[in-house]
């Protein structure tokens, strides 16, 4: 869940400096390549670096073994991987591709280079134990797999460009009362979206969509810095999903470098809205 964190600033960072410039193939030079190359490898860098000072350094070095992959977080953590690995992908390949690569080619290294670092994150998680959260993980894995592939299947597959993958926080009482040091640890505030484009096929305009959402309640919780060991006090841990309109903000006509930038910005980010909750109870929630 962190990893994506600092990859929303990259982002920022990326769009910010390649903003008004356009996608110009094969006009790439050693520098430009360079420069692109340089957001992925800090903040790959940066995400090991987090997670050994978060986690590992905390944990009992053991020998490699595969995660049974625990319902700690009710799989919710899978979706936190897709939805890193998407956007992180996405952001390499927009770098190459503004430091002239080809579209194509710029889509296979965003894919490649991102798949690559959460399989790096995953074989050293396997060497760590005493909390189930540790251990080579294939639903991690494939969470990063799919995430990382999104993109380049997009350019492949067009039709993928009107599914959208966002997310949205809102603390969770747990979060409120400290149990968890940052948000970025807390699933339960997490709300991870995937939000259809219907424009076209329905008489939908093409800024509104249509999303579904998930979360979860009730998570096991950290104890003595071990991780996710106690039972919330509040009952059984459950999926929670949800369903709602999207706007999305590429929809909207209006041009300019800036509105781009935002656009580009803000894609991975559900704007708060009238919501209904679908599973395991009807519930209508004013913003989620």
């Amino acid at each position: 869940m962190r990893r994506f964190f600092l990859t929303a600033l990259a982002i920022i960072l990326q769009v910010s400096s390649a903003r008004g410039q356009s996608d110009k193939k094969d006009s790439a030079t050693v520098l430009s390549v360079a420069g692109a190359s340089a957001v992925p490898t800090v903040a790959i860098g940066a995400i090991i670096v987090l997670n050994q000072e978060a986690f590992w350094k905390y944990s009992r070095e053991v020998s490699f073994h595969v995660s049974n992959d625990p319902p700690y977080a009710m799989h919710i953590d899978k979706f936190s991987h897709f939805y890193g690995s998407a956007m992180g992908s996405d952001l390499i390949g927009y770098g190459y591709r503004v430091a002239g690569l080809p579209s194509e080619t710029s889509r296979w290294l965003g894919s490649g280079l991102t798949f690559a670092a959460g399989l790096a994150i995953e074989m050293e998680d396997a060497r760590h134990g005493q909390d189930p959260e540790y251990g080579f993980s294939f639903g991690d894995l494939g969470g990063d797999l799919l995430g990382a592939s999104l993109p380049l299947l997009r350019y492949y597959f067009p039709v993928l460009n009107r599914i959208q993958t966002r997310l949205s926080l809102w603390p969770s009482t747990a979060y409120q009362t400290g149990i968890y040091k940052t948000i970025a640890d807390d699933y339960e505030s997490q709300f991870y979206w995937l939000s259809f484009d219907l424009s076209g096929a329905t008489p939908l305009p093409a800024w509104l969509d249509l999303a579904f959402g998930f979360s979860a309640e009730n998570l096991l919780r950290p104890a003595n810095g071990l991780g996710y060991q106690t039972s919330s006090p509040n009952g059984t841990p459950y999926t929670d999903i949800f369903f709602g309109p999207d706007i999305d903000l590429k929809g909207i006509p209006i041009s300019g470098s800036l509105w781009q930038t935002i656009t580009s910005v803000l894609s991975y980010v559900r704007i708060p809205l009238p919501t209904l909750q679908i599973y395991p109870r009807a519930k209508f929630w004013w913003l989620r």
